[in-house]
């Protein structure tokens, strides 16, 4: 009997990495959990951004930026003349709430697709009032917001998963009961459609990620400042990167702590994406990367930036490593879990489109109602990977 040929032996295997491939595509939805985590994370760096500019709002985004006006005109994008010349400053703090109240919705998971869409066009039109004042840290949270928009961010730690596990799906037969799965955020369209959508973003984001930490990495490599270990102390003498002037007094006073970040920060960045690779090596790298940010956020006073990084390295964590930490969470503020949904469940059941018998309160046999906390899924997608 003939052996199979090399090009018969190469066709079979290409086939077989074919098949592992759109099973992982198509199967089931992956990365879930960072992607939950991301949403909260992301949603608190928006907050933050419009919280901390609240006293100086209508200088820098309102009626007193018309300093800016010759930008403003030349705007790229259409979601800044929302915030319209005769805007007036009560209209316009009204609208600015308006903005943070849907950050917050998004962080908690309140019909996420809908608000996510409408809280991106709204940090938008505000930020980019003054494109001058902006930095990278505007365009990753823009970026990675638009991105995150496609991926089904509300499976953990949201009230749509809450909504989702206290409701039941109506077959799709028709407009009505498309629309009440939708506002249930049950499933709508094909299983297999929704997991290819979210993964192959998943992927987007992902070497989004790792091309700019790779290219900052690079970029920073080929300075004589970083080559010599001394870039990261110039930065840190400016008045305007110095929130805690003695903690930068303190690490930039040893030669030894400025030349070990230097050199670690590009480290992290440039090997960031083959780190991935292993898992050994992605757990150190992740680690690295979020205590990168950390400082960044401590000594150069960019939280905000910081935060959007961290937010959208959440992705690379692994599921098993979200299942622990969201058991042992759980644990921890249960009795804080069970004051809020006293509260909130009333005023939840009212809301149009629910039903009385919707209830998650179940009879345990004993007469203890007891209600179901947790937002966690069953099923493969809790499994490692």
């Amino acid at each position: 009997m003939s052996q199979p040929s090399v090009a018969s032996r190469g066709l079979d295997l290409v086939n077989e990495w074919y098949d592992r491939f759109e099973a992982w595509l198509l199967t089931d939805k992956r990365s879930i959990y960072g992607a939950s985590l991301a949403r909260i994370l992301a949603g608190c760096s928006v907050m933050g951004i419009l919280i901390t500019n609240f006293r100086v709002r209508n200088l820098m985004f309102g009626q007193g930026s018309v300093w800016n006006k010759p930008l403003q005109d030349d705007a790229i994008y259409w979601p800044p003349r929302l915030i319209v010349s005769h805007m007036g400053n009560t209209t316009f703090l009204f609208y600015y709430l308006f903005v943070i109240l849907l950050a917050l919705l998004f962080v908690l998971g309140w019909h996420s697709r809908v608000v996510g869409v409408l809280m991106l066009i709204g940090h938008m039109s505000i930020i980019e009032r003054i494109p001058v004042l902006g930095d990278q840290g505007d365009n990753i949270l823009r970026v990675g917001l638009f991105l995150l928009l496609f991926m089904h961010i509300n499976e953990h730690w949201s009230l749509d998963a809450r909504r989702r596990a206290r409701t039941e799906a109506a077959p799709n037969d028709g407009v009505g009961s498309v629309l009440k799965n939708f506002y249930n955020n049950q499933r709508v369209l094909p299983l297999w459609l929704t997991n290819g959508i979210h993964n192959v973003v998943l992927i987007a984001l992902g070497w989004q990620l790792i091309m700019i930490y790779f290219s900052a990495g690079w970029f920073k490599a080929q300075g004589s400042l970083w080559y010599h270990g001394t870039a990261i102390y110039y930065p840190m003498q400016l008045q305007e990167y110095k929130p805690f002037p003695f903690l930068t007094d303190a690490m930039t006073h040893f030669g030894v702590m400025v030349g070990l970040g230097t050199y670690v920060a590009m480290v992290v960045q440039i090997g960031f994406g083959l780190a991935l690779l292993h898992p050994v090596a992605r757990r150190i790298a992740i680690f690295c990367a979020i205590m990168f940010h950390l400082s960044i956020a401590v000594f150069m006073a960019l939280p905000w930036f910081s935060l959007s990084m961290i937010a959208f390295d959440a992705i690379f964590v692994s599921t098993a490593t979200f299942v622990l930490f969201d058991r042992w969470i759980r644990a921890k503020l249960r009795p804080v879990a069970d004051l809020f949904w006293d509260v909130a469940d009333p005023i939840v059941d009212k809301l149009p489109g629910r039903s009385k018998d919707g209830r998650g309160a179940e009879d345990d046999g004993q007469g203890v109602k007891e209600r179901e906390p947790s937002l966690v899924r069953s099923g493969p997608a809790d499994q490692p990977g």
